[in-house]
């Protein structure tokens, strides 16, 4: 089977000015897969959703495979790494798709949230005890941006594994998100029976949410959420993880999805990036309303617009002390059609504007943005000006559309690049074409009047021949912008899963039945904005350049000189090389 891309919004056209192409809004789908069923996990589900259904006879074909990995992994080591053979070359291309004794038992909070505690016959462990160290030591204390290890190339500090993210032998709870899945490979990472698993699984419908529980339910401790994807809402791409240990959760909000290759496993095609932090849990267990931070406010409020288990919601608002978030500013996209001022303002591109200017971005400078991005949609002067506005934290109004001008969009378009690779390096990388399944674009909307073609710029790796599926965005102020608490910031730096799209940022439209402006979404996606201080003393410091004005809090993935287009053309994976390979 084919890579397959994960951007299912750029197959579908963003609705219209004035239409109204949703129903009456559905609550997002939960479902508890604790109780045993006849069928187990299939490649199905990590089809893109305009096929999930046409493939859900192969159910029984997966069933056997995927039990027997449940039971190899009953509570012990994840059972095996990749390994690189002539027969296969480490990308699992076959599964690829468009993270004492009483208390080993137990929910780190006193009770099991599936219902019961985990028996020693479920872990596998028998009479055997695990002596761990529980005295809490953080990590990533006040954050941290890595990039993925990937095979094939040394890793210098920047980079982490999967295994290093989970840190499986003392992983308790995890709730995992992505679009793309190769199920087997994730579960092969985690002590299956001592985790308790939540995943957050992309199904439209309810034939598909109940074809996907039924395809899980062999696994034990698993439940899984499926967010809202009813009326224009296209795709689930987000990625957040919450990994829960004894006395810290973590944090995660990459890039990758959940596949081997995005994690740079395998022949090391690919890699990704991803903000982690670690936040301490409250030493006596007890369920407290704890004051929340911005960062924390719009954590919660994004997980529970995705119908996130109860309990889990409840973890977050009365067990997690939020510290160390006065640099940082939690970001999404929420799927589907939001009216109501207070929520156009909290999510998409209006969101990114209120994060930036939270941090101190006051919108009276002028910045150099550089975006690098694994999908293009269809770009229009409008998006871009949205986009920029929103990243420099200049007040967007939602009383009148906005609309961009030669006139107002010329000076933005010298202050922006896109960073999307070109056929060139996508065929001289070390995947070659095979590798770029993930790596979207369409031909289409490259050759459309409107499509701002001077903005793009070359997406290559300073990891040579490695291709990128980042989500990055590094906005440097031309002049320091100064913050409420006195601080001087140089600028800001986006990380998530967002690519250059309206599906992703959002859109504003005319309602055609109240005539007001509403902010239509139709990806759900989540990011952080950090803030970058400046220490500059001057009004008129000279800007630095992107690796100088980022260093120590971003590491840089992409070059950013010489990389004008000079006339080659982007890399459209649907182009005759890309169906030769497939």
């Amino acid at each position: 089977m084919p890579l397959k891309t994960d951007v299912i919004d750029l197959s579908s056209p963003s609705p219209k000015e004035g239409d109204d192409t949703s129903g009456p809004a559905q609550p997002s789908t939960v479902m508890d897969l604790d109780a045993e069923a006849s069928t187990s996990v299939t490649e199905a589900a990590n089809m893109p959703q305009s096929h999930f259904l046409a493939t859900l006879d192969r159910a029984a074909m997966e069933r056997e495979r995927l039990l027997r990995v449940s039971k190899s992994m009953g509570g012990g080591r994840p059972k095996r790494q990749w390994q690189m053979t002539e027969d296969n070359d480490g990308v699992n291309l076959d599964n690829a798709s468009v993270e004492n004794h009483d208390a080993a038992e137990k929910s780190p909070y006193g009770h099991s949230t599936f219902g019961g505690k985990v028996d020693d016959t479920l872990t596998g462990m028998g009479s055997k005890r695990i002596k761990e160290d529980k005295s809490i030591q953080l990590p990533y204390p006040r954050g941290v941006v890595k990039k993925t290890a990937v095979n094939g190339y040394p890793k210098n500090g920047e980079d982490i594994t999967i295994e290093e993210v989970l840190q499986p032998a003392k992983l308790r709870t995890a709730v995992l998100s992505a679009f793309q899945w190769d199920y087997e490979w994730i579960l092969d990472k985690i002590f299956l029976g001592r985790t308790q698993l939540v995943l957050v699984v992309p199904a439209k419908g309810h034939e598909a949410r109940e074809a996907l529980k039924s395809m899980l339910s062999a696994i034990p401790n698993l439940r899984i959420c499926t967010p809202n994807m009813d009326g224009l809402i296209n795709c689930m791409h987000s990625k957040l993880q919450l990994l829960f240990y004894d006395n810290y959760l973590r944090v995660c909000v990459p890039s990758a999805n959940l596949t081997d290759y995005d994690w740079g496993e395998g022949a090391g095609v690919i890699e990704n990036i991803m903000y982690i932090h670690d936040f301490p849990l409250r030493e006596d267990g007890h369920s407290v309303n704890i004051e929340h931070t911005q960062f924390a406010k719009e954590l919660v409020y994004f997980v529970e617009a995705q119908g996130m288990f109860p309990d889990i919601v409840e973890r977050l608002k009365t067990q997690v002390l939020w510290e160390n978030t006065e640099n940082v500013r939690f970001v999404h996209s929420i799927g589907g059609e939001h009216r109501e001022e207070s929520r156009i303002w909290r999510t998409g591109y209006p969101g990114l504007s209120k994060a930036v200017r939270e941090l101190g971005g006051n919108g009276r400078s002028e910045a150099q943005i550089d975006y690098l991005i694994s999908s293009l949609g269809s770009v229009t002067p409008v998006l871009v000006e949205a986009i920029y506005k929103a990243a420099t934290g200049k007040q967007l109004s939602i009383s009148t559309y906005p609309r961009s001008s030669e006139s107002s969009f010329a000076p933005i378009k010298s202050r922006i690049r896109v960073y999307f690779p070109t056929h060139d390096t996508v065929a001289t990388s070390k995947g070659g074409f095979a590798s770029a399944g993930t790596i979207c674009f369409s031909k289409s909307y490259w050759n459309k009047p409107q499509f701002p073609k001077q903005i793009i710029r070359d997406g290559r790796s300073l990891r040579p021949g490695c291709l990128m599926h980042d989500k990055v965005m590094l906005v440097r102020f031309e002049k320091p912008a100064n913050s409420s608490d006195g601080t001087r910031i140089a600028g800001i730096a986006y990380i998530g899963s967002a690519n250059m799209s309206e599906s992703a940022w959002g859109k504003l439209v005319n309602d055609s039945v109240t005539k007001r402006l509403k902010l239509n979404v139709r990806n759900w996606e989540c990011g952080v904005v950090l803030r970058v201080p400046s220490g500059a003393t001057s009004e008129d410091q000279e800007m630095k350049s992107v690796e100088e004005t980022f260093a120590g809090i971003v590491p840089t993935p992409m070059e950013t000189t010489r990389t004008e287009y000079n006339n080659k053309l982007p890399w459209f994976f649907t182009e005759p090389e890309w169906r030769r390979h497939h």
